[in-house]
């Protein structure tokens, strides 16, 4: 390497999984990269073309070459005239030729690449290659394919030969393992041993609480299942570049907006200045923001922070407000116990449900709790997917009180008591096929068919199709000729969890778009590459990954959506995750609200009261929901849902003279709903 430092490398969870491919040659990858990057820089439109070894000439369009195969390694980076360039280490390379100071760069960047060379013994085949990085590193590839792509740049640079079918390192190779930092094994798996912090106070910090720190085990089940919305991003002028905020900042910036005392609609006002959120959105930001305890409502239309908001979102307390949110929600603190081995948000969400009866976690909650967790120290990221307890985390979770496991739940027997609607089979069963078939790595046909599944059951006419040339599945939205839309869906499987920059062809998708008259597109996956996220808003492609989609099947089972409204999320590309939520938080609402007007209904009718004779008026039922709703349930919400109740196919309540009263018992009323639902059931 001519006497240069070893090129420092990053976190191995912040290296990328995946190391592009040049079509020209295995042996030939050093050789291509340098005549691409010699016509660089170049706009993203412009043609880049190479030589093989052979003489063949090879084309491809700049900003797809560049983004998906030289961006995640380092080699390329895009400049603010949206023009590719070399990144600094590959014209550092280009200018020295130094084949041993590139290798070096690429292990920085890329996972298992001088781990590789490590692994390399003397009787190593690639099957050999592929066990070690498996097993002893916790990559869950499934192929070859990762070993070869990896083995091939080795070999153009000159570090391995393949003598037959053995992969052997050469003295080049011997030379750059010496200098490399490379990533033990039990770090890559995140279960290497920490270092015990230092006490950071924190017993101080809880103590700032006082009594009401003190939880019982009653309090902790009764905390709130559902943060909510908290928004990150930033559509002002003054917006910097593509940044947002964390979840601890967007609070921390939220209570700052308040000043003092602000008025409502001023509120919003700044809210929409600030994080680019729409009336909706707001509405939804302040029943999450009312609930975090952080503010207050002090006078009509008028809120203010809280008594010790501005300390508790202060910067530094990050642990403070940590232990506020603990205070507050159900499974925060908690997940500091199932931590001590490095788990993903969906082994949580099963932790969460099992363990503790939290029938509402889902993926983006429990990574919400994450965020902040994480922010304050208390937990970090292993890998692009998994999560693990700091040994401050550890320190910290002594000093809280936390929830005790559900042992059992006994079967509940008061009707006034909330019972969630039970997800139907088919979801469950079509979930199961999506995490079964979405991880097997290959171009899988079954994980195609689950896809096409799931969008039936949202309502959809979806069509398998598949093959070259055809989208994997087309959905269609069977109405009235105006209201009739069209989405098709491609399905990406992967057998390491994370889709790659390489495996989604924006051209491929534009012109299966404009073939089958779609109005929308849609990738489903495990996961996506980070770059992929900013690629798809500007192509206009929604990217949902399974876990997303399989709870977006779960409120579906319970509160299905109109396709008419589905409509309108899917053409809303960058506020996709959030319109949704919004939109079946409300379907929520409403559904809970009808049930506790049955409640409301039920408990008047039981009561002997000779002079109501059973009934109540529509004051009085808002005035026994006020507080279990925010906002407050409105007079045309009540007046909708007891229209609904009170009509001859429902037959739940009789109302008279603007009073209402209960007419059927609500196991009843369960039973003609779900037999009014088998009889416009269609196959």
């Amino acid at each position: 390497m001519h006497n240069r430092q070893p090129v420092p490398a990053r976190p191995w969870r912040d290296r990328s999984n995946s190391l592009g491919y040049i079509q020209g040659g295995t042996e030939a990858q050093a050789d291509l990269l340098r005549q691409v990057l010699a016509q660089l820089p170049c706009e993203g439109a412009e043609s880049l073309e190479w030589r093989t070894p052979e003489g063949k000439h090879v084309s491809a369009r700049c900003e797809d070459l560049c983004r998906r195969v030289l961006s995640a390694p380092g080699l390329a980076e895009r400049t603010d005239e949206a023009r590719w360039q070399p990144s600094a280490y590959a014209a550092q390379w280009l200018e020295s030729k130094d084949d041993s100071f590139l290798a070096a760069h690429l292990h920085a960047q890329v996972k298992f690449f001088g781990e590789l060379l490590l692994a390399i013994g003397d009787q190593t085949k690639h099957a050999d290659l592929l066990k070690v990085a498996t097993e002893a590193y916790g990559l869950n590839w499934t192929s070859l394919s990762p070993v070869r792509d990896r083995t091939g740049w080795l070999r153009s640079l000159g570090m391995i030969e393949l003598w037959g079918q053995r992969v052997v390192r050469t003295e080049l190779g011997d030379a750059l393992l010496e200098v490399l930092p490379l990533c033990p094994p039990e770090s890559a798996r995140g279960e290497e041993e920490e270092a015990a912090e230092p006490d950071g106070g924190e017993e101080g910090q809880l103590a700032f609480f006082g009594d009401s720190g003190q939880l019982e085990q009653v309090d902790l089940r009764n905390r709130r299942a559902l943060i909510g919305y908290i928004p990150r991003g930033n559509a002002s002028d003054s917006r910097d570049g593509d940044s947002t905020l964390t979840a601890t900042a967007a609070l921390r910036r939220l209570v700052a907006l308040l000043g003092d005392g602000t008025g409502l609609e001023e509120f919003s006002e700044l809210c929409a200045s600030e994080f680019g959120i729409s009336k909706r959105s707001f509405t939804t930001m302040m029943h999450a923001l009312r609930h975090t305890g952080l503010v207050e409502q002090t006078s009509f239309n008028r809120f203010a922070p809280s008594e010790d908001a501005h300390q508790v979102v202060d910067e530094g307390n990050e642990r403070l407000l940590a232990a506020h949110l603990h205070m507050r929600y159900l499974f925060f603190g908690e997940i500091l116990r199932h931590l001590d081995k490095p788990a993903t948000t969906s082994m949580l969400v099963a932790v969460a449900k099992e363990t503790y009866g939290y029938t509402q976690a889902s993926n983006g909650e429990v990574r919400l709790r994450l965020a902040f967790l994480q922010e304050a120290g208390l937990v970090e990221r292993v890998d692009w997917q998994r999560f693990r307890v700091t040994a401050a985390g550890r320190s910290f979770a002594k000093r809280l009180t936390l929830q005790l496991p559900v042992e059992a739940v006994p079967e509940k027997t008061d009707p006034s008591e909330h019972v969630d609607a039970p997800r139907t089979p088919a979801s469950e069963t079509v979930i199961a096929q999506l995490r079964q078939y979405g991880n097997v790595g290959t171009d899988s046909r079954e994980f195609e068919e689950a896809v096409g599944r799931a969008f039936a059951f949202l309502g959809f006419k979806a069509e398998h199709l598949g093959g070259a040339g055809r989208t994997d599945v087309l959905c269609i939205a069977q109405l009235a000729a105006k209201d009739r839309y069209r989405i098709i869906v491609d399905a990406k499987s992967s057998g390491n969890g994370q889709v790659a920059e390489s495996s989604v062809k924006f051209d491929a998708l534009r012109d299966h778009k404009r073939k089958h008259k779609a109005d929308h597109v849609v990738v489903v996956g495990p996961e996506f590459a980070p770059r992929l996220k900013n690629w798809a808003a500007e192509n206009e492609v929604i990217l949902l990954r399974i876990e997303d989609l399989a709870t977006l099947l779960d409120h579906h089972s319970r509160n299905p959506m109109p396709l008419t409204e589905l409509r309108d999320v899917f053409s809303r590309v960058d506020t996709f995750s959030d319109d949704l939520t919004e939109r079946y938080q409300a379907l929520e609402r409403r559904s809970l609200l009808m049930r506790r007007i049955i409640d409301v209904a039920f408990q008047e009718a039981v009561d002997d009261d000779p002079v109501d004779d059973g009934y109540i008026s529509v004051e009085n039922i808002i005035y026994a929901l006020r507080k279990e709703f925010t906002p407050r349930p409105s007079r045309q919400e009540v007046d909708e849902l007891i229209a609904f109740l009170s009509s001859p196919v429902v037959a739940a309540l009789e109302s008279t003279k603007g009073r209402h009263k209960l007419i059927d018992s609500p196991q009843n009323l369960a039973l003609r709903l779900a037999g009014l639902g088998g009889t416009v059931a269609m196959d």
